[in-house]
C-alpha cells in the first residue's frame, strides 16, 4: 500500500481520537463480488462505501464518471496486491462507520480535521490518478472563496458542504383552551430541511390549525437529491407521503403520495442579528434558521 494511502487512514484515526460529527449515510450498494484475487474478494459495495466515506468528508459527490473512474483505480490495486487493498479498504469503512455514529457537531470536526491535511497530501501527488480525482471531487465543492459562508451580501453558497445540516422555519399563532381553562392546542407551523454531504435531503413540514375545539393537522415528508449551481438550487424529490388528521372528523382523515417532482429554488446564506440563516426562493424568499 502507498504511502499515500496510509496517509489517508492515520489522518482519519487522528481526527476520529480527537472527536467530531454530522449524521450521515452510507449509499445503499449492491454487493456483488467484482474481483476474486488470493482467497481475497473486492466487492462493489466495498468500494461504494469508500466512496460514500470521501462524500462526507468533502461534501461533495462524485459524477457518474468519477464513480466509475474509482471503480477503475480500485481493481488496478487490488489486482496488484489484493491483501493491502482489502485491509486499506476495511479500515476505512470501519473509520466511516466510527466516524458517522457521533454526533453532527462532533462529526463536522472530524471532517474538518480531515480534510485539513489529508487535501494538502493530495497536492503533494499529482502523479497518483487516485490523489488527483479524490483532488477534482474535493475542488468541484469547495475550490470557491473559503472565507465565512455567511454575509448579509452573500448570493450563492459553496458547495453542498455550506449547507450540510438541520434548518428550520416555524411560527406559532394563537392558542385554544377548554371552558375550564385546560390547553387544547395552538395554530402553528414548522416546515425543515436536512440537508447530507452526499447531497441528499430531507424535508418534513407540518402544520396544525384550532377551530373552535376541533384540531386539523397536515404533516408531509420527502426525500430527494441536490444539485447546486451557484445561487440556484435544484432538488429531484421522490415520492413522499401527506397525511391529514382532524380530530373532528377521523373517519375523512387520509395519507395520500406525493409523487415525485423537480423544484428549483434562488438560494443564499446570510446573518439576520447575528444568527446564520438559510434563505430559499421560489414565489417568495423564506429563511431557515440551523437547528439540531
Amino acid at each position: 500500500m502507498s504511502k499515500f494511502k496510509f496517509f489517508s487512514l492515520f489522518v482519519l484515526s487522528v481526527a476520529l481520537t480527537n472527536g467530531a460529527a454530522n449524521n450521515i449515510a452510507a449509499h445503499a450498494a449492491e454487493s456483488k463480488v467484482f474481483l476474486m484475487a488470493q482467497n481475497n474478494a473486492l466487492s462493489r459495495s466495498d468500494v461504494d462505501q469508500v466512496i460514500a466515506f470521501f462524500e462526507w468528508a468533502f461534501g461533495a459527490q462524485f459524477t457518474p464518471e468519477q464513480r466509475n473512474q474509482y471503480y477503475s483505480i480500485k481493481s488496478n490495486e487490488f489486482n496488484n496486491d489484493p491483501a493491502a487493498t482489502k485491509r486499506g479498504i476495511a479500515d476505512v469503512i470501519n473509520n466511516y462507520k466510527q466516524a458517522i455514529a457521533k454526533p453532527e457537531a462532533e462529526q463536522s470536526r472530524i471532517r474538518q480535521g480531515f480534510n485539513k491535511g489529508f487535501v494538502e497530501q493530495l497536492r503533494k501527488l499529482p502523479n497518483d490518478a487516485e490523489a488527483r480525482l479524490l483532488l477534482s471531487v474535493y475542488e468541484a465543492a469547495n475550490s470557491k472563496d473559503t472565507a465565512s459562508n455567511f454575509s448579509d451580501s452573500s448570493s450563492g453558497v459553496r458547495g453542498i458542504s455550506s449547507i450540510v445540516g438541520k434548518w428550520a422555519w416555524a411560527r406559532t399563532g394563537s392558542s385554544t383552551y377548554a371552558q375550564g381553562g385546560a390547553f387544547v392546542g395552538a395554530n402553528g407551523s414548522r416546515f425543515t430541511y436536512q440537508f447530507q454531504p452526499n447531497g441528499t435531503v430531507e424535508y418534513t413540514g407540518i402544520m396544525n390549525v384550532m377551530s373552535g375545539g376541533c384540531s386539523q393537522q397536515i404533516f408531509q415528508s420527502r426525500k430527494g437529491k441536490v444539485r447546486l449551481s451557484g445561487s440556484t438550487m435544484t432538488i429531484n424529490w421522490s415520492p413522499g407521503t401527506f397525511t391529514r388528521d382532524f380530530s373532528c372528523d377521523r373517519s375523512n382523515n387520509y395519507t395520500k403520495a406525493v409523487p415525485a417532482e423537480s423544484e428549483t429554488y434562488q438560494v443564499r446564506l446570510k446573518t439576520d442579528l447575528g444568527q446564520n440563516q438559510l434563505c430559499l426562493t421560489r414565489k417568495e424568499e423564506t429563511c431557515f434558521s440551523p437547528t439540531n
